[in-house]
């Protein structure tokens, strides 16, 4: 008996290690995607472009090629307007990137919001620096449902992660189901 003590006790410190090892991890990799990163002004519509600078995957430089074309089609107005004085536009962007990196308080508060992604660029055509602050869709879901088949109704809870879902499904007398989806097409 208590060699099943042992072993349960090191599975149990490496599983909470590994559970803190992750949560560290999805920290490190929430924080560099909300860093502030300067684009030009000519490739924030050309997904390839976006999918290279901000070292993103092809389903993501699409949706954050969506969000700024909103914005250049009027769309979307921006949330706040201000001012700084600079040589040039270009180092203008660069200011504001590193401005909002560090949280400089002189920024509006609109500025350094926590988002999925901060694209800063300098529009040389209306001379003015543009920051883009764009929220993506989660990609994490735990979900809950209910499932009817053959005349038993099942109670479920589920974890999505991007495309692919998976369901667990219990009944009152013990019985279980699962069922593993992938969504093939999203818009």
């Amino acid at each position: 008996m208590s060699t099943h003590k042992k072993q349960i006790a090191c599975v149990t410190i490496i599983a909470i290690l590994l559970c803190v090892g992750i949560y560290f991890y999805l920290q490190h990799v929430k924080t560099a995607q909300g860093a502030a990163q300067v684009v030009k002004y000519e490739d924030t519509t050309d997904q390839n472009k976006i999918k290279k600078d901000l070292a993103v995957d092809r389903t993501t430089a699409g949706q954050i090629v969506k969000e700024i074309q909103y914005i250049h089609d009027g769309t979307t107005t921006p949330t706040v307007t201000y001012y700084v004085q600079s040589p040039t536009v270009e180092k203008a962007a660069e200011q504001t990137a590193d401005a909002i990196n560090k949280n400089d308080i002189s920024l509006p508060a609109a500025a350094t919001e926590k988002t999925d992604r901060t694209v800063v660029t300098a529009n040389t055509d209306q001379q003015k620096v543009d920051v883009y602050k764009i929220n993506l869709r989660n990609n994490h879901k735990i979900k809950a449902g209910v499932l009817y088949a053959d005349d038993n109704a099942y109670a479920g809870v589920g974890y999505q992660a991007g495309r692919v879902e998976a369901m667990v499904y219990m009944r009152a007398d013990g019985k279980k189901a699962g069922a593993v989806n992938y969504t093939v097409k999203e818009w």
